[in-house]
């Protein structure tokens, strides 16, 4: 069984906080974490992008050299394998570092071997199943954005707001080759946008947890947005989603305090 541990004193949510969640779901290089974090510090609270976890479960593998394709072994490893959310170490940052059997694997997770995995454990159904567990445990702490693919359709189907933040292949693609190009010289755009079509096709076919619109989530396309404009127009729909934010102020506790 995965193991998860937090470093609070307690595991009970935070009075007042368990009904303020607001999950954002998206493809890559939509926007999802950089509103998230934005939307977190507005806010005063956590922001737990889900995709460590997955980051983090690659590896695990990775370094346990079990072979990606292996689902039914990679699975065995990440269940016996005990997971620790922490506040992020760096204090400018309302994100969370995961540790892994109490290795800290958050210095790992953008690595290109790590990058280039996930996908292929992302999509083996009994790791989301045991990523789903401790993304939902840790969600009830309230005061929270939720950043994934399926967190308005299944980590958290009754998070009283979901926004979907999409963009077109091309301005994702031209954000993803910026990301990429300060980390490293030769980036190619066109590659870049092979691999997010590639990317795309897998998160929205896989059988267990595809990229869908949940329901009741509003979209946002910020493909002709800054970033200051969708992380406002984003505001404004938690604002209305939840009044008493926009009643009380920002006068909740943060979360992981």
């Amino acid at each position: 069984m995965v193991h998860h541990y937090h470093d609070r004193m307690t595991d009970a949510p935070m009075s007042g906080c368990q009904d303020l969640l607001v999950a954002i779901d998206g493809p890559v290089a939509s926007g999802k974490t950089a509103v998230g974090e934005a939307l977190s510090r507005r806010f005063g609270w956590r922001l737990f992008d889900t995709g460590i976890m997955y980051r983090a479960a690659t590896w695990q593998a990775q370094r346990r050299a079990v072979h990606l394709d292996e689902h039914e072994t990679v699975a065995d490893l990440i269940r016996a394998s005990e997971f620790r959310l922490v506040p992020c170490s760096d204090r400018n940052s309302t994100g969370l570092d995961v540790y892994v059997d109490g290795h800290d694997a958050t210095p790992h997770l953008r690595e290109s071997a790590v990058e280039s995995g996930v996908p292929t454990v992302a999509a083996i159904a009994e790791v989301r199943a045991l990523m789903v567990e401790i993304q939902q445990r840790e969600a009830a702490r309230g005061c929270m954005i939720v950043v994934g693919r399926d967190i308005g359709t299944v980590v958290l189907p009754h998070a009283p707001v979901k926004i979907f933040l999409d963009a077109s292949e091309q301005v994702r693609a031209q954000r993803r080759a910026a990301e990429q190009a300060e980390q490293s010289d030769g980036v190619d755009e066109e590659s870049v946008l092979v691999a997010t079509r590639r990317r795309d096709a897998r998160d929205r076919s896989r059988r267990t947890s595809p990229l869908v619109v949940a329901s009741d989530a509003i979209t946002l396309d910020t493909s002709e947005l800054t970033l200051d404009e969708s992380i406002d127009l984003a505001e404004q729909i938690v604002r209305q989603r939840i009044p008493e934010l926009s009643l009380s102020g920002d006068a909740v506790p943060p979360a992981g305090s």
